[in-house]
């Protein structure tokens, strides 16, 4: 007798302890929980490579856009100041020559005060030019103005200097009228010694002649270049960087002081030695129109040419002895995973903290969801249970009822018996014994013998088919076999019993079918089902057939299906058709057994499932799933009409 004890009776402490057992069947605390800190570190680490996926595909669009603009101002800076120093020449060398073409300039040693003016009047008018001088054929100089603090200063005759060793007077004497020297852009020298504070100059030296073509001298205009140079290095960001260079390697502006002039310095500071990788790129590329990239900077390179600087056309046959100078622009290559902005830093610690607290989040929900996962199998099984002993019920309930009858009729007849002994005892015992009155009587106890005979071996009867539901796998043989060959050879023994039925039966399946099996249960089962088929599924039907059909569904299982075309089976009746003493057929009844039996065969000893489908009027098909590899014990289930084991000992 189970004691039942209502819901509404139940405190609220106790609910909530019930409650919490079921949503925590381990008893522990989330936080020593495997399943939470499993599903809380997946998460994270996926979250933490999506993140981390994001930002790199960010930083990869981020370092593109930002290398783009990068470029664009490399070549940006790089023309800007070649156009610097292109205005700084064109003016120069054009100044140079009208000035060669003056009549004062020209006449200088007839009227040196008005050569001297017309000197004034260029220098005034142009402030880059920090020395004018006029020189005689013999490189002596005969006019010097020099650009101090305080303004132009004419040079007295005792201090003018005799430049005839001088690099640019030997190669202005080889020119003709109308040539234009430029020389390398270099510090200017005073008497031999470097003028300080450093004055980088490029001299322009032009032949002064005649009109009928009589050199008298030549005019050397000392052109000033800090100006333009110092419009070299960083921008104002410090982003970008320009630098000038000769053609041997040497820093002309751009970079620290003590990394310029070195050819004329006692310093050593030269790209060409020591940086030989950048500076074959830079010659490489100096001619093209592409950013280039050395050591996480991106380049860009411009070759230029005095004659181009200086706007001179070929014709002119424009003298240089430096040949080329390079502008070399370059800016930092934008890489974000190497260079963490503290943005990039604040991005990646919320995001992390954003998928930590979410795995957590994830965690809590997961090891809730396999908590009432946990919760609803045990309800499940304990539903399982309750429809177990519904069944039990019934079961005991169909035995009563088949049992009452043999049983009540033997005790009613017992008894009957029992006074008509009494009586033919007394008859017996009296003085006069009536003998067709005892023969009655024996006759009576004969007959009632048989009654209860019969009533006991039909008890007899029901007792077994209980043991047969409940039958042990162990009854049965495990063996290889053919199992097509089986199922075939089944329909042949049993094509003419059910041929006087008016059934036809047919076989359908692969040629083989190898299988290491029960075949006696396999036979016991597909016998049932087809028997089922010929007394209950062609009541009032013609043209009866029945189809038992061979599947090889994969590599672990085969189907067997009994089809028959019958009167199909109530879908309102098809949760009954597994149950115990349950038949839907009143005009041909049985023992209601038989199906519960195949159901307890396939799936104890089998170790498969059985499925029903069936169409009123139609047919029914009965699927059987049969594993290729049966396991030895099954699963070991226990059915709930074995009879054996204890309860055979207890009845002992």
């Amino acid at each position: 007798m189970f004691e039942t004890k209502l819901p509404g009776t139940m405190n609220a402490a106790s609910a909530r302890s019930r409650a919490f057992q079921l949503l925590s069947p381990t008893g522990i605390v989330w936080y020593r929980n495997g399943a939470f800190w499993r599903a809380a570190l997946i998460s994270f680490i996926v979250g933490m490579i999506f993140m981390f996926a994001s930002w790199a595909s960010w930083q990869f669009l981020e370092a593109k856009r930002q290398n783009d603009a990068a470029s664009r101002q490399v070549l940006l800076d790089a023309v800007t100041q070649e156009n610097t120093l292109r205005r700084w020449f064109e003016a120069a060398s054009q100044i140079l020559r009208i000035a060669a073409q003056n009549t004062s300039i020209r006449d200088f040693d007839q009227d040196s005060g008005a050569a001297i003016e017309q000197l004034r009047v260029i220098a005034n008018e142009a402030d880059r030019f920090s020395q004018l001088r006029i020189l005689g054929n013999n490189g002596f100089e005969q006019i010097r103005l020099d650009r101090k603090s305080n303004g132009l200063e004419v040079a007295p005759a005792d201090i003018l200097q005799d430049k005839s060793s001088r690099y640019y007077f030997s190669a202005t004497a080889e020119l003709a009228s109308g040539d234009v020297y430029i020389s390398p852009v270099d510090l200017n020298v005073e008497r031999g010694v470097i003028e300080t504070p450093w004055r980088p100059t490029v001299r322009l030296a032009t032949p002064i002649s005649t009109v009928d073509g009589v050199r008298r001298g030549y005019i050397v205009l000392n052109l000033d270049m800090a100006v333009p140079l110092a419009e070299f290095g960083h921008d104002e960001d410090r982003t970008t960087r320009t630098e000038l260079l000769n053609k041997d390697g040497y820093w002309l502006a751009g970079v620290e002081n003590d990394n310029l002039w070195a050819f004329m310095t006692e310093a050593t500071a030269n790209m060409a030695l020591d940086q030989d990788a950048l500076w074959q790129k830079i010659i490489q590329n100096a001619g093209a129109e592409d950013v280039f990239e050395h050591d996480q900077r991106l380049y860009y390179a411009r070759l230029i040419t005095p004659v181009a600087l200086a706007g001179l056309r070929q014709a002119d046959m424009a003298k240089d002895s430096y040949g080329k100078l390079y502008i070399l622009a370059s800016a930092p290559k934008y890489n974000g995973f190497l260079t963490l902005r503290p943005s990039d830093i604040a991005i990646l610690l919320i995001g992390t903290m954003l998928i930590a607290v979410l795995s957590f989040v994830i965690g809590i929900f997961d090891l809730h969801r396999q908590q009432s996962q946990a919760a609803q199998e045990r309800i499940a099984s304990h539903l399982v249970g309750i429809r177990r002993m519904a069944s039990l019920g019934r079961i005991v309930a169909g035995v009563t009822h088949e049992m009452r009858t043999p049983i009540g009729n033997a005790i009613t007849v017992t008894s009957t018996l029992g006074e008509h002994l009494d009586d033919l005892s007394t008859k017996l015992g009296g003085q006069e014994i009536d003998p067709q009155s005892v023969r009655d009587d024996v006759s009576y106890l004969q007959k009632g013998v048989r009654i209860v005979q019969k009533n006991l071996e039909r008890t007899v009867t029901l007792v077994g088919h209980f043991r047969q539901t409940a039958a042990d796998q162990s009854n049965h043989n495990l063996r290889e076999f053919d199992l097509c060959q089986l199922l075939g050879d089944l329909v042949a023994t049993l094509r003419n019993q059910l041929k006087k039925s008016g059934i036809k039966i047919v076989f359908e399946g692969p040629e083989d079918a190898r299988i290491e099996h029960y075949s006696d249960a396999i036979d016991q089962v597909v016998l049932s089902l087809i028997t089922n088929a010929e007394r209950h599924a062609f009541v009032d039907r013609s043209d009866a057939k029945i189809t038992l059909r061979l599947v090889d569904i994969d590599a672990h299982f085969y189907q067997i299906d009994v089809e028959d075309n019958g009167v199909g089976i109530d879908p309102a009746l098809h949760d009954r058709v597994f149950e115990p003493f349950w038949t839907a057929n009143a005009a041909n009844p049985g023992s209601g057994l038989g199906m519960a039996i195949v159901g307890n065969v396939v799936e104890t000893v089998l170790g498969g499932s059985i499925q029903m489908q069936s169409v009123v009027g139609e047919g029914t098909i009965f699927s059987i799933i049969l594993p290729k590899t049966v396991r030895k014990a099954a699963n070991g289930r226990k059915s709930a009409f074995d009879v054996s084991g204890d309860n055979e000992d207890d009845g002992a």
